[in-house]
């Protein structure tokens, strides 16, 4: 039995190779903007969770603009956050120098996805691990009372109203 041969010119295999590294760039870009695409839900679901461990022990209140209620209050100084974060302010300010000039929405959108990363050191971060622990709620909920408490500071440096977070203009979004 003979080996099939097949003879191809040049310029078809360039067609060809030139073909299939299109449609892998192409796909490539469509799996990025999906993976690009799903942020949100991450987003929601971090929401979501935040707000169904508050409802336990509600220590914020679930309607806009979201402010610290007595509990809250009491927790951001028996945790000792407020300590932290007071003396850290120039720092925690700072952070949020990027949002100036955008609407107070974007401020708070701001400090809460920090607050959902920022590395405590370890020593206070363990702290308030014990205290949510006694407490009986999440570190989700600690560092959302952290992040309204640290708005409330960049809304000040800011000369923003906090009643205007619902108030936001959607052409300075993404300044």
């Amino acid at each position: 039995m003979e080996p099939l041969l097949i003879q191809v010119g040049w310029e078809y295999f360039l067609g060809v190779m030139l073909a299939l590294i299109t449609v892998a760039w192409y796909s490539s870009g469509r799996f990025t903007k999906l993976e690009t695409s799903m942020e949100w839900v991450r987003e929601t679901l971090g929401e979501l969770k935040v707000n169904a461990d508050n409802a336990r022990t509600p220590v914020f209140a679930a309607h806009s603009p979201v402010n610290l209620n007595a509990l809250g209050e009491t927790w951001l100084v028996e945790s000792g956050l407020k300590e932290y974060i007071d003396a850290r302010t120039t720092d925690f300010v700072g952070f949020c120098k990027e949002k100036r000039d955008t609407n107070p929405y974007e401020v708070q959108k701001h400090v809460f996805q920090l607050m959902d990363t920022y590395l405590f050191d370890q020593a206070f971060d363990d702290k308030l691990k014990k205290f949510a622990y006694e407490k009986g709620t999440s570190m989700a909920v600690i560092r959302r009372m952290a992040g309204i408490y640290i708005r409330n500071l960049c809304l000040e440096d800011f000369g923003m109203n906090r009643d205007d977070i619902d108030i936001h203009d959607p052409e300075r979004v993404n300044e």
